[in-house]
């Protein structure tokens, strides 16, 4: 994630991610919200309020209104909390922190199985991220526990990341001797033009400043470099059909949701020319948004419940979703695109 200071007053983000539930402000607390006056992809003041949800993940107590701009599709959260205070919203146990494969709840010869498994899958279908002639310098935007940046270092590139958890940047550190910086991507003062490659996979739902992040990745890209950016897909079949009980919807914690015309307009906008809109979607955005639903009204999260965990539903849910993803209606797409030198204006 990436933020900008409104001065609230709770701890940084990047520590508050260390402290209990029950050590933080109640969230639902309305004067730590900050109302929504323009689209922060087209400017546009013309919202329509799609639905209200829960928070069916991280028990974030209240409902979250979910407003959708008219003119470029562009969906968010209205009002939006406060960048400091939303970082509260994260339990101290988010998954993407942790570094050891007892602490995901799998055993060692489970994430082994995985590792080999995720490595014959790119053997047999091809590598899912932009191709290269040859390794350089990758940076990974929200990198949590430095998983990903493991895989690109052992294929020779030189890497780094950034993770706005400062204890997760630096288990990373000190278990992966990973080069990782805890806190914001402004903060971390790179170079102009370091980077062949960045990525940001699910994490660029998560930031509420997409504008200012987007130019500072301008920045720090090398021309001709390559930005890859992972996100849910508001506007895929399942997000409609499932509405407040998508799983990949994910209020509190996602202040934006996007479909393929409002984040490539917002790449063009900010000086980048779009490739490639593809989807990559797992059985968790079918069988978890039917968790969600079936447990709707009984105060239970996503993780309760057998039908994540069913092995058969897994297989089916795969199944369903690559389908989906091969007519473009899955709902998490990934947009691969590059700087031009001469950005587009509003």
């Amino acid at each position: 994630m990436a933020s900008l200071s409104f001065g609230t007053p709770f701890p940084d983000p990047s520590t508050a991610l260390m402290l209990k539930k029950t050590d933080l402000p109640n969230f639902s607390d309305r004067k730590f919200w900050r109302p929504v006056e323009q689209c922060a992809v087209c400017g546009g003041p013309n919202f329509t309020t799609v639905q209200k949800a829960p928070d069916p993940h991280y028990e974030n107590p209240g409902e979250f209104t979910i407003s959708e701009c008219a003119d470029c599709g562009l969906q968010f959260l209205n009002p939006q909390p406060t960048p400091a205070y939303l970082a509260t919203a994260y339990p101290t146990e988010y998954y993407s922190y942790q570094t050891t494969p007892q602490s995901l709840g799998q055993s060692g010869f489970t994430q082994r199985a995985k590792n080999v498994l995720r490595r014959a899958r790119t053997r047999l279908f091809g590598w899912r991220d932009a191709r290269f002639e040859g390794p350089g310098e990758f940076l990974d935007v929200g990198c949590g526990n430095g998983s990903f940046l493991l895989i690109m270092r052992a294929m020779g590139w030189r890497v780094r990341g950034v993770e706005v958890s400062t204890a997760a940047a630096e288990a990373a550190r000190k278990v992966y001797g990973l080069d990782v910086f805890g806190g914001f991507l402004p903060d971390a003062h790179y170079p102009e033009a370091t980077f062949d490659y960045i990525r940001l996979n699910h994490s660029f739902e998560h930031i509420d400043n997409p504008r200012e992040v987007l130019r500072e990745i301008k920045r720090i890209i090398k021309p001709g470099g390559t930005l890859f950016i992972g996100v849910p897909n508001v506007s895929s079949v399942v997000a409609k059909a499932f509405g407040p009980y998508w799983y990949n919807l994910g209020p509190p914690v996602h202040p934006y949701g996007y479909a393929p015309k409002s984040l490539s307009r917002l790449l063009t906008q900010e000086g980048f020319a779009v490739e490639t809109v593809r989807y990559n979607s797992s059985y968790s955005g079918l069988t978890g948004s039917l968790q969600i639903y079936c447990n709707r009204g009984t105060g239970r999260p996503s993780h309760v419940g057998g039908l994540l965990a069913n092995p058969l539903l897994k297989v089916v849910g795969a199944a369903a979703m690559a389908a989906l993803d091969l007519i473009h209606q899955g709902d998490c797409m990934e947009i691969i695109s590059r700087p031009v030198h001469d950005p587009a204006t509003r």
